[in-house]
């Protein structure tokens, strides 16, 4: 899916699907109608609402531009679309996919068959998706997806949200924008293509033999919370953002797709947000620098009576990008320390150590020729205190993993797509994923018992189709 996929939220069957259509389409009406009291990628409905294409946003769906950036910052709101105004800001998003995995998956991965063991291909898409993207009423804008997924559970839910008001004022010599935001995902709402919602690979596939365990405890948590609160950037410069995020409860989660609901980081109380940047923009050049993070009272499994695991993240992230009329360069960095003190945890036995530690780190690089071929590189590395409980299947009892991705790509309709619809937008691409490390096992664990790092290579056939 898109990452806007919270990496990645767990998707689920259900039996309920046609009431939570109707509760989806219902929130999506509620947040519209209550705002009105007055890729996940290159969306139709912005470019229809500003009247530039998808390249002015985008150096290749969906890495944003500096211009880009402000347009989110913004609110959403930017006008300068007139000719198809009289449209609603809605947008629609397939995305077929084809896995090949270096060996045969352990097992058939989706209940509903029709997938072999080592080529899995969706006869439907993979995922579908329905945006409302685009200025609300005033200076109220609003990118809400709602998504059905063909993997596991083939299940209709709410995907990433971000409602934000926003406005501008003069404080002295400074001039400031300042917005109100609430979202369901943690960085969803961030400008930058470093933090985890937005960060690159841009595409995974269910199917992919290599599962990483799920990192961070902020790259968990995509839409089984809620948050609000406000930012300001100053100067066209500096962005300073709070947030407070509480946990939805499992009969929410159940009701807006997520089934069944996931409770193994759930926030007692609320859980704070913050996040610093500098991007300084000079000709051609923008050079981002910033650090974010988020403290929380976990109940694991919302299990009371051993007090709380006590998570905090720490993240730092970079960016410098070049946009030039016919080569755009985008080098990304992204580090998360995370220190677990598990009194909850611990004290049910189910960890060997009061604390434990976490370090993710990503590394990429994006190079895109006249908006239309682009391949990105990326190396991931990530960390973890030993420990027997915890990574009990794990050789080394270690979530230790890293290895690189490659994703080639073509856009052809990033300066505007030919015919009757001029706001159609593609990206067709193959991303590969090679392990030299997974789950503590390396590419010489075949010797000990374990399976070879290897045999978890995959490679992803895509197209993004959004229109």
């Amino acid at each position: 899916m898109i990452q806007a996929n919270c990496r990645h939220p767990e998707r689920r069957g259900g039996a309920l699907a046609s009431r939570k259509k109707a509760f989806a389409a219902a929130l999506l009406l509620t947040l519209v109608c209550s705002a009105a009291h007055d890729p996940a990628s290159a969306l139709p409905a912005f470019a229809r609402q500003t009247g530039q294409p998808c390249a002015s946003c985008h150096t290749a769906l969906p890495q944003l531009t500096p211009f880009g950036r402000r347009f989110k910052l913004g609110g959403y709101t930017m006008q300068g679309g007139d000719q198809f105004r009289e449209l609603p800001q809605l947008s629609v998003l397939l995305q077929p996919t084809f896995t090949h995995n270096a060996t045969p998956l352990s097992a058939i991965p989706s209940p509903n068959g029709g997938f072999t063991n080592t080529n899995n291909w969706l006869d439907l898409p993979q995922q579908a998706s329905l945006f409302y993207a685009g200025r609300v009423y005033g200076n109220l804008g609003a990118f809400i997806q709602l998504s059905y997924d063909n993997d596991y559970g083939r299940v209709f839910h709410w995907d990433n949200a971000d409602v934000r008001y926003v406005d501008t004022i003069k404080v002295g010599a400074f001039d400031v924008t300042y917005g109100l935001d609430t979202n369901n995902s943690p960085t969803v709402q961030d400008p930058w293509n470093t933090t985890p919602v937005w960060s690159f690979p841009f595409i995974d596939s269910p199917f992919q033999a290599g599962q990483a365990p799920a990192p961070t405890m902020i790259e968990n948590l995509g839409q089984t919370v809620l948050g609000a609160g406000g930012y300001v950037f100053i100067n066209d410069m500096l962005y300073a953002e709070v947030q407070g995020y509480g946990s939805l409860t499992p009969r929410v989660q159940t009701d807006l797709g997520v089934s069944p609901p996931s409770l193994t980081f759930t926030i007692n109380g609320i859980a704070p947000y913050y996040r610093l940047a500098l991007e300084p923009v000079w000709g051609d050049f923008s050079w981002e620098i910033g650090t974010y993070g988020m403290a929380a009272n976990i109940l694991p499994n919302r299990v009371y009576g051993f007090g709380t695991d006590k998570i905090f993240d720490a993240g730092f992230d970079s960016q410098f990008q070049w946009i030039g009329d016919m080569h755009n360069v985008t080098l990304r960095a992204n580090y998360i320390f995370e220190r677990q003190i598990l009194d909850s945890t611990y004290a049910q036995g189910y960890s060997a150590n009061p604390v434990d530690y976490l370090r993710n780190l990503r590394i990429s690089a994006e190079y895109v020729y006249d908006h239309t071929y682009a391949i990105n590189v990326a190396w991931f590395q990530l960390r973890g205190t030993p420990d027997a409980f915890v990574y009990s299947t794990y050789q080394n009892l270690v979530p230790n993993t890293q290895g690189w991705v490659v994703d080639v790509s073509y856009l052809p309709f990033s300066h505007g797509s030919p015919g009757p619809w001029p706001f159609f937008n593609m990206r067709i691409g193959l991303a590969y994923t090679n392990f030299s490390q997974l789950n503590g096992s390396n590419n010489y664990s075949a010797a000990y018992g374990y399976p070879n790092a290897r045999d978890s290579n995959s490679l992803v056939a895509y197209s993004y189709i959004v229109f």
